[in-house]
């Protein structure tokens, strides 16, 4: 985030860090919370409607302060009513949101890095290179700043980049859409994914702010390396022996994505060591249906493929779930974000 007409974006404030000036203004963290409360909660845009501060502070605060929302750059809508919206900052750094809506549950995708240094092969956005990472401003615009934003019930971190390679600023943004003052969802309503960085793991695991989903896509450690270079310094093992260390506690859940690729990643040896490699742990598998994109090669597997896949986890006693894709008409699928992002 950056300066808007010499006036500092309130986005991304925790009452805590706005107290000090509050006070300066003759306020108190009382009223720094209801502050909050307006933006993140009400969803207002102008400080001068917050009818419970007295009148004095506002104007106090606008001398210095705006909301700082800024707007998407430009947004597709898909055939299947997904809708994707690109982001530019004012630090030259582009990245997207994408919001889907099936019966009652509103979700919206969210970045937390312009690009990824990941490089996981099947992924657009570890195509293009690595642009830094966002701001808690940046990520939560991306919540406040879109028509449909008082509808949201569901928000998933699995957009551009890696949540735990920029676990701060993430740490920080979980506070906000949890919080009272903030956009007050519940903890069991969002989803940090993740290629499971052991360290940022291990601190998120001692003090989880939502659910959590591992990125698998192979059991094996020689092929997850191939198709996950992280995999060489952060081992599946090692995530497994930590998630079975620090285990999620009700309501939270731990769900592993498999991005099922045709003739390589589908077979009974792989369900079989899926099997083994989950002994132990209460989670759920979503299987993901590789997504096209012109930086990969790979193929989407067949109707059969997944089918006979699923089949055996679920007899191996592996809840097993098929996650629908939507917004591929856009490029708003699972691995397919990167927009106009810099090549």
């Amino acid at each position: 985030m950056e300066k808007q007409n010499n006036k500092v974006p309130l986005i991304g404030f925790t009452p805590q860090e706005l107290c000090s000036t509050m006070q300066e203004y003759g306020g108190t963290s009382f009223q720094a919370e209801s502050l909050m409360r307006w933006i993140y909660r009400k969803r207002e845009k102008d400080i001068s409607t917050f009818s419970d501060i007295p009148k004095a502070i506002l104007q106090s605060v606008e001398q210095s302060y705006t909301v700082g929302l800024y707007p998407p750059k430009e947004s597709k809508r898909s055939d299947d009513g997904s809708v994707k919206y690109l982001f530019a900052n004012g630090q030259n750094q582009v990245f997207e949101a994408v919001a889907m809506s099936s019966g009652n549950r509103h979700t919206l995708c969210l970045s937390t890095q312009s690009g990824c240094r990941m490089g996981c092969r099947f992924c657009r956005t570890g195509s293009i290179r690595f642009n830094g990472n966002l701001s808690a401003g940046d990520i939560i615009n991306q919540v406040l700043s879109i028509p449909d934003s008082k509808r949201l019930n569901r928000i998933v971190l699995m957009g551009m980049g890696e949540p735990l390679d920029n676990l701060k600023v993430v740490n920080k943004t979980l506070e906000i859409l949890t919080a009272d003052w903030g956009c007050a969802l519940g903890k069991s309503n969002i989803t940090i994914s993740t290629v499971g960085l052991l360290s940022e793991l291990e601190a998120f695991l001692k003090s989880p702010g939502c659910n959590l989903a591992i990125s698998l896509h192979s059991p094996f450690p020689d092929e997850r390396a191939m198709l996950m270079p992280v995999e060489r310094t952060n081992p599946i093992l090692e995530i497994i022996k930590l998630l079975k260390h620090y285990p999620l506690k009700k309501p939270l859940r731990l769900t592993f994505e498999y991005v099922a690729l045709g003739s390589l990643n589908l077979s009974k040896n792989h369900a079989r060591a899926i099997a083994t490699l989950l002994s132990g742990l209460s989670c759920h598998l979503n299987i993901i249906p590789w997504n096209r994109h012109n930086a990969a090669t790979f193929q989407s597997p067949t109707s059969d493929e997944l089918t006979n896949f699923m089949e055996l986890l679920n007899d191996a006693g592996i809840p097993t779930n098929l996650r629908k894709s939507m917004g591929g008409d856009i490029d708003a699928a699972c691995g397919q974000m990167a927009g106009n992002a810099p090549h």
